[in-house]
């Protein structure tokens, strides 16, 4: 017999009525909008921008560079170092062909493929126009599958492309059922790319880094933002941290999902140099680097599992498994994705923008959205805008939303109910017992501060993570990834 406790079934309770009433709240905000406010107002300010723009990965820094040449005060924030978020783990991909994205967009998959090409010639640009050295290459890229039920979805997106004009080449491959490739894609080094970027900024724009914003205040029609270095104001914000740390406007955790994949990379010898990727449910990506394969696997969405540790284990025992070599380093990528496949990039509401929710495919659509935003703050049109429109509707988005409710009840419960013999409850919230370096024991709260839902401890990384968002934690209770931006709650 099964008992449950009160203090389980009120955090149950809490978790279906948070995401049914936020499934709702979905709904009305698709067709009422009002501006957001936030709390903690100050009259204490430390400088004052046109622009600033939170996260400096690729989005950010893009946009920074698309301003460059305005007459704008421009403040570049990071919580970090440049780039040392998602973009410093991406495989770099630079490429149109991107699974079987345009056969799911259906009709939008000819200006999605538009604004791919765009993007690639606006990144070949940037690189020539500022002599960036990043490691480009031009290779070929390849889509197949290793499943024989999937060679349909092969032949679709082949027939899709080639209708776009896009030039193919069949593959004969033994080890795969089905695919096909393109010649006109790249690879590059990211960091090299940005700190490139960044060599080419004038006076004009100002980088904070070690800087994390914690709030964001409308106060006479400029925004005030309270950071761990102090007051900051702005005319226009850009939000292009990976994931919002807010929930309105937008209701953005509604909205989309994370999805985690591990990658593995070691050295190891080739003859040519390609980048490929499939359609099957069981993720295969490759890219090569110099003398080094990178190989990613594994992928999943972030709130189907809370065994995170097991996940690293088994994209090394894959790897081995596939090219008989232990890789030297394996690492997590954690994705968003929106519920109806685009990013959202763009204003979210007066003077608030936003660039994320890009799929995996970063390097493409976050260059292009730093030419989208800044097209917006200089009040130019840019042909892309109303397709990744932040305040779009449509009813694929919505359905989708609702639905993923489900997926963070279901995850809001197991990670309640998964338990560790060192884990305490107090008054129906979970805690663990940590002691520093100064032998001051505490008792740490295991609740995420961003949306309270409990964290898991991943044996591997030894961190705590947040299976709903993706925010992780230090074992003292440090935030080393958002959307999280406060540390856990101690108790001493």
């Amino acid at each position: 017999m099964i008992i449950f406790r009160k203090d389980i079934l009120n955090n149950i309770f809490f978790c279906m009525v948070f995401y049914f009433l936020g499934s709702l709240l979905v709904v009305i905000f698709m067709f009422w909008k009002e501006d957001f406010s936030f709390i903690n107002q100050s009259q204490y300010t430390k400088d004052v921008f046109d622009v600033i723009i939170i996260g400096a990965g690729i989005t950010g820094v893009s946009t920074a560079y698309h301003l460059k040449d305005s007459n704008l005060k421009i403040a570049l924030f990071d919580r970090d170092k440049i780039g040392s978020g998602v973009t410093s783990r991406s495989s770099a991909k630079i490429t149109y062909l991107q699974g079987d994205i345009y056969q799911r967009l259906k009709d939008k998959a000819k200006k999605y493929y538009l604004s791919q090409k765009d993007a690639i010639k606006l990144i070949l640009q940037a690189i020539k126009k500022e002599k960036i050295t990043c490691d480009l290459e031009t290779v070929p890229s390849v889509l197949f599958c290793v499943d024989e039920k999937n060679r349909y979805k092969i032949q679709l997106e082949k027939e899709i492309l080639e209708s776009f004009g896009a030039s193919t080449f069949a593959i004969r491959d033994s080890r795969v059922k089905d695919g096909f490739g393109i010649k006109d894609s790249y690879v590059f080094h990211p960091l090299k790319f940005l700190s490139g970027l960044c060599r080419s900024f004038s006076s004009n724009i100002s980088i904070y880094q070690n800087t994390v914003v914690v709030d964001i205040i409308k106060v006479n029609g400029y925004y005030l933002l309270q950071s761990n270095q102090g007051i900051y104001y702005a005319k226009d914000v850009v939000v292009s941290c990976h994931y919002p740390f807010f929930l309105l406007p937008n209701m953005f955790p509604l909205k989309t999902y994370v999805k985690r994949e591990y990658v593995n990379a070691c050295k190891f010898p080739h003859s040519s140099n390609f980048t490929a990727i499939n359609v099957d449910s069981d993720l295969h990506s490759i890219r090569f680097y110099h003398d080094y394969l990178l190989y990613g696997s594994g992928s999943h969405r972030l709130t189907n599992e809370i065994d995170f540790g097991k996940h690293y284990e088994d994209s090394r025992k894959q790897f081995k498994k596939f090219f008989g070599k232990t890789p030297e380093f394996t690492w997590d990528n954690q994705d968003i994705v929106s519920n109806d496949l685009l990013p959202f990039i763009g204003k979210i509401d007066h003077h608030l923008y936003l660039g994320s929710a890009y799929r995996g495919w970063g390097m493409t659509n976050g260059f292009l959205a730093g030419k989208i935003i800044s097209d917006s703050i200089l009040g130019k049109a840019n042909p892309y805008y109303s397709l990744f429109d932040p305040n779009r509707n449509n009813f694929v988005l919505f359905t989708n939303s609702f639905l993923g409710t489900f997926h963070y009840m279901k995850v809001y419960i197991d990670s309640f109910c998964h338990r560790n013999p060192s884990y305490l409850t107090i008054n129906g919230l979970r805690y663990i017992l940590y002691e520093d370096k100064e032998h001051k024991k505490y008792k740490i709260c295991l609740l995420c501060p961003h949306l309270k839902c409990h964290l898991v401890y991943n044996y591997y990384d030894k961190t705590w993570d947040c299976p709903c968002h993706g925010s992780r934690f230090l074992l003292d209770g440090t935030v080393i990834k958002g959307p999280a931006v406060f540390p856990l709650k101690k108790v001493v």
